[in-house]
Formats: C-alpha cells, structure tokens, sequence
C-alpha cells in the first residue's frame, strides 16, 4: 500500500476531491483531523514505492491530477540513524560512543536533577513524579517488559497494523525502540532504570515499524489521536523529512494546550524535522561530562538539551549474555527525559492552573514551557547556546520557578523551513523552487548528503530540472 497526504488549496471542496480519488484510484481516504479537512490522507492499497524517487514523482502527479496544493508520499526514510545492536553500530563512522563501565544507572536523572524535583514537590504537598499526567508517545510500540511492570498505561493504538493493540513486533532495525524511550519516562523504581516520571500515565502508539525508517504521516496521524484521547505531552523519539501533515498536527495539538517535543536527531549535523519546526521543542543530547553528545544534531533549532549518551533504558536482548537493561545513546533518549520533566512541571503546578497562566499572558502551554525551560536551564562553562540550546534542562530549577515569572525575551528566528535549512548550510543563496511542491524531496537529499548516504535514493527527473542553481547543484552531487 502507498500513502500520500494531500492539501488542497482553500477554493477546492474537499468532499468533491474525496469523490473522486475514491471513483478513480479506488483509494480509501480520511482527512487528517476534523478540524483539517483540507488535509487528505489517501491509501492507494494496489500501489507500492519502488524507489525514493517514483514516490516523489507519484506526489506530483497526483497534485497535479487533483489541482492540489501539494502532495507528500508516505516514505520511510532512513534519516534518524540509532545503534543496530545485530549488525552493530559502524553507520555513520565517528557517530556512536563506547559505554562507560562505571556509570550509575541513575546518572541521567541526577543530571536533570529529577530527585530533587520528586523531593521539592513532596516537600510541597504538590503531586509529584508526573503523577496524573498523560504522556503521548508515538514510536515503534511497547512490549511487556520487566522494565516497565506495574507502570500506569491508558489505551494506545496501532497505526501500523491499525488496531488497538500498540505492542511492538520487534521488527529489524533497533528492536525495542519503544519500550526502550518509554523506560526513561516511567519504569518504576523495581530494577535498573528509573524513569524521569514513574507515576506517569504512559500513552503507547505504534506510528512507525522502525524508527530507522519513520514515515512522517503515520506520526501526524498518532499526534492527531494522541490530542484526540487526552494526551497532555507528546513526545516524539524519531525524525525525518519535513511534512505539512505532522506540522499541522503538531500546531493543533500545541493549540489544544499539549506540549510537544522531538528528538534533535543523530549523526546527521543538523536538526532534522518535526524538531525543526518551531512549534516543537527539539531536544539535543549530552554525556555524562555534560558535553554535547558526539552524534548529537545541533543548531540554532535546539532548544534544550538533555542527556543522550549511555544512558540506562529497558532494551531487548539480542545475544546470550545480554541483559533487558543497559546503557544507551541518541537524542531519542534526550527528548524521553524532557518529556518527563514536562509531566513532573505539569503535576507539579497543576495542568488547569498552567493553562490559565498561560492563557492570562496570551501565550500557549507550550510557549510557556518552552520560555521557563530556556530560563531555567542549567549552563556549563564554554556552553555554545548556537548549536546546544539554553543549557541543560533542570526539573528542580523548572519546579521552582513561578508561573508568574516572565523574561522579556525576543522571538527566535524562524528555522523550521526547507529554505531556512539551506540558508542554514549554504548561506543565502538566489533559489526559486516551489517550497510546497518540492521541499519534502529537496530536504531529503539534503540530509541523506550530510550523512554521507546516497547509494538508496535518487532525485525525481522533476526535481532535478527544478534545481537550477549551480551552489546547490554541486553540493547536492547533481
């Protein structure tokens, strides 16, 4: 089955578009929300993506036959490396650490300072360690793991195989994705790995079948569900292509008042999407020495950073001998842990009372969060705030600080654009392409080039004519 979704321009009739992609195609579609009718999702169940390129040459077509605004295919694309523990972690070279075999287990929550948060909230009679909390987490699903006994879940769902049962297959490529980020969040104090917020109410949805291969609107459409069914934190351990679809889901669910968040990405040098979007918290990683995490995505795009280099999270053995818990690296982990400091500001202050505050100073839940963490994290010496955002992020410091409080601060510049992406590499440059026909394409060629890997996608004929100039051309390898 091929996925597209589709934007229609504001004069087309969404129920006329329907009609006919059903008439013609034989395809099954739904808008992406209720409230995003000029969003389709389209399922064309007798057609498969040969290659890269002949699913962006669909794409246009289909706009193209439709008068819509834009087409993006459904690829899974292989933009958010992490460790392969069957064929090992060798891709790309210099990207992942070696363990440090006298780590404790519990150094990352020390580092966000997640005790003393638990402890300022018990001190306060405050609800403490997330506790009533929904926390939303689109990825690869869960599995019943030792790691995650007794911790409190609330229904998720499969968009995979669609189906109420989010449990993961354990499909090749990082087996154990999902559990792994959710241990972070909210494994109980019973084994190794003490998640960040263990009285959490974990949110699992299976959007993606390898997060080595993330398909961008299976994601808006769990972040859709997850706003749907009273998530309060969505958290996205995953990366990849920009995508109007996840950016629209992503501004409705900031607009519902959930707070949302992504993973900076690995080894690719820059920050890959939805972390890119500015209405996205995007989360760097860092070591034990709070250093910036050698395969940690960096930029002006980072807000925050967090632990990313072995760090203690549930995972799946693959070998005798291996253990259900040990050390692990990515910013997957960096944005689990910030999600769970989300939740323990949350419980901390009470989601009601947090709303009102924010609506009180015109701003949304996660333009508050976002203003309090920059203002309360953590600053090592020699920090580079240009790649590593505000500092590291402090939960005791973010408890501490009052709602009321306000840091007169200036709006960052804009950089969750394909323009602004090359702007960002390239410098400016005199460019005319149609943003919305051909960015998704032109930003997957991009990032396969900074991670050294084009042998598994070429450009469309299409978007190679678009591109005319010359700097561009030459750093694309056109």
């Amino acid at each position: 089955m091929a996925r597209f979704a589709m934007r229609l321009r504001p004069d087309q009739d969404p129920a006329v578009t329907t009609a006919r992609l059903v008439a013609e195609r034989g395809a099954q579609v739904e808008p992406l929300s209720a409230d995003d009718p000029d969003i389709l999702i389209i399922d064309l169940p007798d057609r498969v993506f040969a290659t890269d390129a002949d699913a962006f040459s669909d794409a246009y077509t289909l706009a193209d036959d439709y008068g819509a605004l834009a087409v993006e295919p459904d690829l899974p694309t292989a933009l958010f490396p992490e460790p392969d523990p069957v064929r090992g972690a060798d891709f790309p070279p210099g990207c992942w650490s070696p363990e440090h075999p006298n780590l404790a287990a519990e150094w990352a929550l020390w580092t966000i300072r997640a005790p003393q948060a638990w402890e300022y909230s018990r001190s306060q009679g405050k609800p403490e360690r997330g506790e009533g909390i929904v926390v939303g987490q689109p990825d690869t699903g869960v599995i019943r793991h030792r790691e995650l006994d007794g911790v409190l879940a609330v229904q998720g769902y499969d968009f995979v195989d669609n189906d109420n049962d989010p449990t993961d297959p354990l499909a090749d490529g990082n087996p154990g994705h999902g559990t792994a980020t959710a241990s972070v969040i909210v494994s109980p104090n019973t084994h190794v790995v003490t998640g960040a917020a263990p009285r959490v109410r974990h949110m699992a949805i299976r959007a993606i079948e390898s997060v080595v291969r993330v398909t961008q609107v299976s994601v808006a459409k769990a972040v859709v569900w997850a706003t749907d069914h009273g998530a309060h934190v969505i958290t996205m351990s995953l990366g990849g292509l920009p995508s109007f679809a996840l950016d629209r889901a992503i501004n409705r669910a900031v607009a519902a008042n959930v707070i949302v968040m992504a993973a900076a990405g690995n080894c690719v040098g820059t920050v890959v999407w939805p972390a890119r979007y500015d209405n996205c918290v995007a989360v760097a990683g860092t070591t034990p020495d709070d250093t910036p995490w050698r395969g940690t995505c960096k930029g002006k795009a980072v807000d925050i950073s967090a632990p990313g280099e072995n760090v203690y999270r549930a995972r799946i053995p693959q070998f005798p001998g291996d253990g259900d818990s040990g050390q692990g690296q990515g910013t997957s982990l960096a944005v689990a842990l910030t999600a769970a400091v989300a939740a323990l500001w949350l419980a901390h202050h009470g989601r009601d009372r947090v709303i009102a505050s924010a609506r009180g100073r015109g701003e949304t839940v996660q333009a508050l969060f976002q203003r309090l963490i920059r203002d309360t994290a953590r600053r090592p010496p020699g920090w580079n705030t240009n790649e590593m955002g505000a500092g590291i992020i402090d939960a005791q410091a973010l408890l501490t600080k009052t709602l009321d409080a306000r840091t007169p601060t200036a709006d960052a510049a804009g950089t969750g654009s394909v323009p602004e992406l090359i702007t960002e590499l390239l410098g400016d440059i005199d460019l005319r392409v149609d943003w919305d026909r051909y960015g998704p394409e032109l930003a997957s060629l991009i990032l396969r080039t900074l991670l050294g890997d084009r042998t598994t996608t070429l450009p469309s004929g299409e978007l190679r004519a678009a591109i005319t100039n010359e700097h561009l051309r030459r750093f694309l390898r056109l």
